[in-house]
């Protein structure tokens, strides 16, 4: 739908209508944006220009003797238009942030790393925080280990550069000795270690095929598992801050916020919609595809470590304070390659 253009006035108005319910929750009225924000206009003139916003798309009203709220078409025009580049590229200004963020610049486990910086980036902006370890798809086979789990399943320990890993959990239809799971791994690590995981899925089975020795029927089941290594998995995105959200007025409604906690548990699904996202990326209500995110916003900051790219951010209600939370994700996206290498 195209935006329809708005008056100097409207934009005024449109911004500190935002601003204001951003900070309340409420629907905000003409007198509250006179006295709150301080406008230099009658309340009768900021009536007017919010039955203008609304005629545009911009703003609704709840209820007939209620106030106004933002629409997302209204959020999209704050964020687009009302911040600049600044908000963007500023430091937080935030000093918990900051010593939040530098205290995990320390040696450590990376998914246990990403996982607090999950935890800290969910708390500091009260929404729900969100990381996607790196790509593996340009990173580096350094090992693979084989772990025997029971008599039919393995565990696929892959060592990528700067001490990152994925495992993969392998079910095969018979038994395996400990010697096949020995000569398999030895396998593996002589004609893979050295490759980009894009490489080794491209071209494992042609690596593998001339093989003579080891067991051939788990050698099979092992190179079909190896050529999902570069995919993103539940494993590989961290969430923290559920209760958070629980916390916002618009997930009071029990069904509400059931629906939402169902899509954060499918983190398959979540870390599939955070792939790919380059730079800082806001998407607003409806803009969102899945039906339980469509009363959300999700603003992420892509990071790289070594050239492998991640993605980190924050989901929470369309009503935040998108200034502090974009300014949030791209500060701790450009700390995070520090945080894991």
């Amino acid at each position: 739908m195209k935006r329809a253009a708005l008056s100097k006035r409207e934009v005024q108005v449109l911004q500190a209508l935002v601003k204001a319910y951003v900070a309340l929750g409420d629907p905000i009225g003409s007198t509250t944006l006179v006295r709150r924000e301080g406008l230099d206009a009658s309340s009768a003139t900021i009536r007017s220009a919010l039955a203008r916003l609304e005629e545009k798309g911009y703003v609704q009203q709840p209820h007939t003797s209620a106030g106004r709220i933002p629409t997302d078409r209204a959020y999209r025009f704050y964020v687009e238009c009302c911040l600049s580049a600044d908000h963007l590229l500023a430091d937080p200004g935030d000093d918990d942030l900051r010593s939040l963020i530098e205290a995990r610049l320390q040696e450590g486990n990376v998914d246990a790393i990403l996982g607090q910086l999950a935890k800290v980036v969910g708390d500091i902006s009260s929404q729900l925080g969100l990381v996607l370890a790196p790509s593996f798809e340009l990173g580096v086979l350094q090992q693979i280990e084989l772990i025997r789990l029971t008599q039919r399943r393995l565990l696929l320990v892959a060592t990528i550069d700067e001490g990152l890993v994925r495992s993969l959990e392998i079910e095969v239809d018979s038994r395996v000795s400990r010697r096949d799971i020995q000569t398999v791994g030895r396998l593996l690590n002589e004609r893979l270690s050295g490759l980009t995981i894009a490489e080794i899925r491209r071209s494992a089975r042609h690596r593998l095929h001339p093989v003579a020795s080891g067991n051939p029927q788990l050698l099979r089941v092992v190179t079909d598992e190896i050529e999902e290594l570069s995919q993103p998995s539940s494993a590989d995105l961290h969430v923290a801050g559920a209760a958070n959200i629980c916390r916002q007025p618009e997930f009071r409604d029990p069904g509400r916020v059931a629906g939402l906690m169902e899509l954060v548990e499918n983190k398959s699904l979540l870390a599939d919609l955070m792939q790919g996202r380059q730079g800082v990326v806001i998407t607003i209500g409806e803009e969102n595809s899945p039906l339980e995110m469509r009363v959300c916003s999700m603003v992420t900051a892509s990071y790289e470590v070594n050239g492998m790219p991640g993605v980190l951010g924050v989901l929470g209600p369309t009503r935040m304070r998108y200034d502090r939370v974009m300014s949030l994700v791209n500060y701790a996206a450009s700390r995070a390659a520090d945080l894991v290498i």
